[in-house]
């Protein structure tokens, strides 16, 4: 089996990595913001009796930019898994999404609830709320920012630099974790490397949710779900706990030692011990 796919969505290619079984359970991973699927690498390789693909979403690692007329809605990236999941020809699968991935698994999930046999949420229910009073200051400062849009990415000499952003930033990750994701995140140029990733996606979103529509989204959720979730991670058991009581079908959750890139510098093992059994009792 090629580890690399490459798949053709909505004028642009999406790039992906595979693991495991051809004819195990299919399992569709999503990655978190500005990672790609290389988060995916370690927790992959240990679910045996799965076929993982794990893709770069648009806009990152070396998956294809939208054209410049276009934005990055996190909730357009529930059409985006569908475009996928019909390239890939898989009429019925799971999902494991990490971060954003899991914001954008939350909304597909109340939006097709009869394609997924299951849902792994690492470290995230639904995307963040709107804060309505201050939509109108929000979308203003996005469209000001694709006015001024330069799409260019600053070179820089050696990788080292990329690295140590990556260890600066305000998620906790270790050297290696943060070298992986590097490698796959960036293009080489004249005169060293660049982001591959869209600049875009670093500007404000244009608009979010509110939260009792994304809640909609939870309660039309039909698949098991499982959460995984760090203790040392973006939210409390208190925090997730409003959302989490919305999903209506049967759910379990976990609360690990670790960061918010626990699945892939964490306990990773435990991890795996956890989402393999899960998914082969609600195996399609």
């Amino acid at each position: 089996m090629n580890p690399s796919i490459k798949l053709h969505i909505k004028g642009i290619d999406i790039h992906a990595i595979q693991w495991g079984n051809p004819a195990g359970e299919k399992v569709l991973a999503l990655h978190g913001w500005l990672d790609n699927a290389e988060s995916f690498s370690n927790l992959a390789p240990l679910l045996k009796n799965c076929h993982i693909v794990a893709v770069d979403l648009p806009g990152h690692g070396l998956s294809g930019h939208w054209p410049s007329h276009q934005h990055y809605h996190l909730w357009a990236g529930v059409e985006d898994v569908e475009c996928i999941l019909d390239e890939l020809g898989w009429n019925h699968c799971h999902i494991i999404g990490h971060s954003m991935g899991a914001a954008i698994a939350t909304l597909y999930a109340g939006t097709f609830p009869k394609r997924l046999t299951s849902l792994t949420l690492i470290e995230a229910i639904g995307p963040m709320a709107c804060d309505i009073k201050g939509a109108p200051e929000r979308l203003a400062q996005a469209i000001n920012s694709m006015k001024k849009h330069n799409p260019e990415q600053a070179s820089r000499k050696d990788t080292s630099s990329f690295i140590q952003a990556r260890l600066n930033g305000p998620l906790k990750l270790t050297s290696d974790s943060a070298e992986k994701i590097i490698e796959r995140g960036l293009v080489k140029t004249q005169s060293g490397y660049a982001w591959a990733n869209d600049k875009r996606l670093r500007y404000t979103s244009m608009v979010r949710l509110p939260e009792d529509l994304i809640q909609s989204f939870i309660a039309a959720i039909e698949c098991p779900v499982l959460g995984v979730f760090a203790n040392d991670g973006l939210f409390t058991q208190e925090q997730a706990h409003i959302r989490w009581q919305v999903i209506q079908v049967e759910k379990q959750w976990h609360w690990l030692n670790g960061g918010h890139h626990l699945h892939l510098d964490g306990d990773v093992e435990e991890i795996a011990n956890i989402v393999e059994p899960f998914i082969q009792a609600n195996a399609g």
